[in-house]
C-alpha cells in the first residue's frame, strides 16, 4: 500500500546538487526511487556562489549532461553570465563558466523532480539505515587507509562498552542495506540508498562567538546519521567551509566599481541546447585595501577559525577573507568579484569576501571598500563545520566497501563545489540502479514495512535517543539496540516475501557491473579516483592539474567521451546516441583530410563541427606523447628518489608540492604519488628531473 507504509529500489538522502542527478537517474532508468529532504523548498538551493561551471568544473558539467545528467539543462534555463575561462590558452585548459538565476535555477530543478517519473519527494530527516549481514565476507582494505588521527575531528567506529553484538562491523560479514528510518518514524524497506548530506551532516554554523546547529544558515543540521554510520563501522571526520555577507544592490555604488561583462558568444552547457536565450547582466570587480586588512588583524581572536571553535579543515583553494589577509600578510589588497544572486532579487554576492568574523565587524571592514561605504548587508557570512566520511572506505563506484547497496556522493566524500558534487551524485546514482536492477533480478521483491514494526519516531524513544549534536553512550546503546531489532524485523518480513514469490538470495549480494570512469574518460574519472584511493582531509577540489590526461578531456569533447555509455545504461536515446556518431564520423573525415592536407578550406561540413576537428588535428601529437609520458610514469612506479634531492630546483613545481615532498621525503615515485595533495602533474615534472 503506498504512503506511509511503502517501499522504494533506490532512497536519495538530500536534494542537493549531488540528490538531484542521483534520484533522476535512478528515477529514468525505470527505478522507483525516494529522494529525501529536510526542506522540498531548498531542493537545487545554491548555499555559496550563484555560478555553474569555471576551470575543471565547467568540463564536469558536460562530463554531467553527456552521461545523462541534469546541470547542464539547469544553468542554460537559469544563466544571466556566461564566460569562457582562459580563452587567451589553449583549448585543453579552456572552461565555460556561468553566473546563475539561484532563484530561476532552484526552481526549475524542483519541477524537473516533480515530474520525472518514477520519483517521489519527502519532507523529512534520515536518522539511520538499516542493515542485515550478508553472506559475503568483508572485503580487504575495507577500514579508512588514512593515518590514525590524521583526519581532523577523527571518529573511527562505533564503541559501545557491554554492546559488541551492535557493532556491526565485528562480525567479520558485508553488511547489505534492507532499509531507512527518518527522524518522525518510518521506516522505509529499500534495495539502495545514496547519501547525498552536503553540509547538514552534524553541521554547525559559525559567526564570530556565535554558533548554532545548522547546516546552512536558518535550516537546521542533521543529527542522529553520523552516529549509526559510526555503528557500520565507518570513520569519520570533520570539514569546513564558509560563505560571504550578502549585500542589497541599492546600496552599492556601482559607478566606481570596475565592470566585468560577460561574453557576447554564449556556448550551451548541454549538447541538447540548441541555443541559450535568457537576458544577460555584467557582473563588478573592487579591491580591498589596507583599512580592510587592518580591521580584520584587530579582530582575528574573534574569528572562530583561529580562536579554536572550529576543528574542521577548510578549502585552501577558497580560503576565508581573514585567512587571505593573515596568510598573504604581504599583499596590500586582495581581489572581489561583485555578482548578482538573480534578476527578482536585490542580493549580491562578494566571490572572494567570506567571512566568520563577527557581524558588526564584517559590516566594519565591508564599508571601508570602494562603492561600499553604504553597503547594507542582508546576510552575514558564516563559517559551517559538518561531517564527512572519509572516502578511501569507498569503491569506485562510491559504493560502501562495508555496505552493499549504500553509496555516498558530494560533501560526505570531502569536495566541496555544485559540480564536484553532481558528478558524483550522478555516478553514485547510476550504479545505485545498476545494483538495484540485479537486486530485482536475484532476490525478488521488496513490500512495506507495517504497524507491527515498531516505528514510533526517534525523538519519542522513551528517555532516550533524541536527535541532537551529542549523545551520552547510554543513548547511543538504547538506540543501536532500537537498530538493531528494526533491522532484524525489516529483513525477517522481506525475506518472507521473497522467498513466498519462489526467492532464496536474501543473504546474497547482487553481482553488477558498475560504472566505473578511467582517469583518461572524465575528470569525473580522476575526481573520484583522487578520493578512493588518496582519499582527503581538506575539501577537495577539481584543477586541469589533477588530470594527467588533460588534453583528451575538452569541455567540446565530453559528447563522444561519454555519451555511449549513457546510452547503453538507458540515459540517452537512440537519437541522441545516433547524433553524437554522426557527428564524430564527420570529425574524423576531416582530421583524416587534414592529414593530407593541413591547410585544407572546410569543403561544406557545419562549421562548429569543422573547428573541433581542426582542435582534435592540433592536438593529436601532443596527446600520443601525452599518453607516452603517462605509461611511462605508471613504468616508473619504483624508481628510486635520492634521500637529498633538491626539490627547489624544479621551478615549476609548486611550493606547497615541494613543502610536502620536503616533509615526506617519499623514497619511490610510487610513494610520491600517494602524498595527499601531490598531484600527477607533479609526479610527471619530477620524474623528468630524475632522470
Amino acid at each position: 500500500m503506498p504512503g506511509f507504509y511503502d517501499y522504494y529500489d533506490v532512497a536519495v538522502v538530500g536534494a542537493g546538487h549531488a540528490g538531484i542527478e542521483a534520484c533522476l537517474a535512478c528515477a529514468r532508468m525505470g527505478l522507483k526511487t525516494l529522494v529525501i529532504t529536510q526542506s522540498i523548498d531548498a531542493i537545487g538551493r545554491m548555499s555559496c556562489n550563484p555560478s555553474i561551471g569555471g576551470i575543471a568544473k565547467g568540463n564536469i558539467v558536460r562530463e554531467v549532461d553527456a552521461l545523462g545528467g541534469e546541470m547542464g539543462k539547469l544553468i542554460d534555463h537559469s544563466m544571466i553570465q556566461f564566460r569562457l575561462l582562459n580563452k587567451s590558452r589553449g583549448p585543453a585548459v579552456q572552461a565555460p563558466r556561468s553566473q546563475a538565476d539561484k532563484l530561476v535555477y532552484a526552481s526549475l530543478a524542483r519541477k524537473t523532480l516533480e515530474s520525472t517519473p518514477n520519483l517521489s519527494t519527502l519532507m523529512d530527516t534520515v536518522v539511520d539505515i538499516l542493515t542485515t549481514d550478508s553472506d559475503t565476507d568483508l572485503p580487504p582494505n575495507t577500514d579508512s587507509q588514512a593515518d590514525l588521527g590524521s583526519i581532523p575531528g577523527e571518529v573511527r567506529e562505533g564503541k559501545i562498552a557491554g554492546s559488541e553484538k551492535v557493532n556491526l562491523h565485528k562480525n567479520g560479514k558485508r553488511q547489505k542495506v534492507v532499509g531507512i528510518v527518518t527522524e518522525r518514524g518510518r521506516i522505509i524497506p529499500v534495495r539502495a540508498v545514496v547519501l547525498t548530506t552536503g553540509t547538514f551532516l552534524g553541521g554547525r554554523i559559525f559567526i564570530g562567538e556565535y554558533d548554532a546547529p545548522c547546516g546552512r544558515i536558518g535550516e537546521s543540521a542533521a543529527f542522529g546519521l553520523t552516529q549509526n554510520l559510526h555503528r557500520l563501522g565507518f570513520t569519520t571526520g570533520r570539514l569546513k567551509t564558509g560563505t560571504p555577507p550578502r549585500i542589497l544592490k541599492e546600496s552599492v555604488d556601482f559607478s566606481v566599481l570596475e565592470e566585468q561583462a560577460g561574453d557576447e558568444e554564449v556556448i550551451p552547457f548541454s549538447y541538447d541546447t540548441e541555443k541559450v536565450e535568457r537576458p544577460l547582466v555584467p557582473c563588478h570587480v573592487v579591491y580591498t585595501n589596507e583599512k580592510t586588512h587592518e580591521i580584520i588583524r584587530k579582530n582575528i581572536g574573534r574569528s572562530p577559525l583561529y580562536s579554536g571553535k572550529i576543528s574542521g579543515i577548510g578549502p585552501r583553494y577558497c580560503p576565508s577573507i581573514e585567512d587571505k589577509v593573515m596568510r598573504f600578510a604581504e599583499r596590500d589588497r586582495h581581489q572581489i568579484f561583485v555578482e548578482p544572486e538573480g534578476l527578482d532579487t536585490s542580493e549580491i554576492y562578494l566571490n572572494g569576501f567570506s567571512s566568520s568574523l563577527p557581524e558588526s565587524v564584517q559590516d566594519e571592514f565591508l564599508r571601508t571598500m570602494p562603492g561600499f561605504e553604504k553597503a547594507v548587508v542582508s546576510r552575514p557570512g558564516y563559517a559551517v563545520e559538518y561531517d564527512y566520511v572519509e572516502p578511501t572506505q569507498l569503491y569506485n563506484s562510491l559504493e560502501t566497501k562495508r555496505v552493499a547497496g549504500l553509496f555516498n556522493a558530494g560533501q560526505i566524500n570531502g569536495t566541496s563545489g555544485y559540480e564536484e558534487a553532481a558528478g558524483q551524485g550522478l555516478v553514485a546514482g547510476i550504479n545505485a540502479g545498476l545494483y538495484s536492477r540485479e537486486h530485482i533480478k536475484v532476490c525478488g521483491p521488496l513490500c512495506p514495512s507495517d504497524s507491527d514494526i515498531e516505528t514510533r519516531p526517534a525523538s519519542m524513544e522513551s528517555g532516550a535517543f533524541n536527535p541532537k549534536p551529542v549523545y551520552s553512550e547510554e543513548e547511543l546503546k538504547i538506540n543501536w539496540e532500537c537498530s538493531e531489532r528494526q533491522a532484524k524485523e525489516v529483513s525477517a518480513r522481506l525475506k518472507k516475501i521473497q522467498e513466498s514469490q519462489g526467492f532464496n538470495n536474501f543473504e546474497k549480494i547482487p553481482e553488477y557491473k558498475p560504472l566505473v570512469l578511467g582517469r583518461d574518460e572524465a575528470y569525473i574519472g580522476v575526481l573520484i579516483d583522487d578520493l578512493v584511493t588518496l582519499g582527503t582531509k581538506e575539501p577537495y577540489r577539481m584543477f586541469t592539474a589533477r588530470a594527467e590526461y588533460r588534453l583528451k578531456l575538452r569541455y567540446d569533447t565530453a559528447d563522444r567521451r561519454l555519451t555511449g555509455k549513457a546510452y547503453e545504461i538507458g540515459l540517452k536515446s537512440e537519437k541522441q546516441f545516433l547524433a553524437m556518431q554522426e557527428k564524430y564520423r564527420m570529425a574524423d573525415e576531416i582530421v583524416a583530410l587534414l592529414d593530407k592536407k593541413p591547410h585544407a578550406e572546410n569543403p561544406g561540413y557545419p562549421e562548429k563541427i569543422w573547428e573541433e576537428a581542426k582542435i582534435d588535428y592540433k592536438y593529436k601529437y601532443y596527446i600520443e606523447k601525452q599518453d607516452k609520458r603517462v605509461e611511462k610514469m605508471h613504468r616508473m612506479e619504483n624508481f628510486r628518489i635520492p634521500s637529498d634531492f633538491d626539490y627547489g630546483a624544479i621551478p615549476s613545481l609548486s611550493s606547497e608540492s615541494r613543502l610536502k615532498l620536503e616533509a615526506v621525503r617519499p623514497s619511490t615515485l610510487g610513494q610520491a604519488s600517494r602524498i595527499s595533495g601531490i598531484r600527477n602533474s607533479d609526479i610527471m615534472l619530477l620524474m623528468v628531473y630524475l632522470r
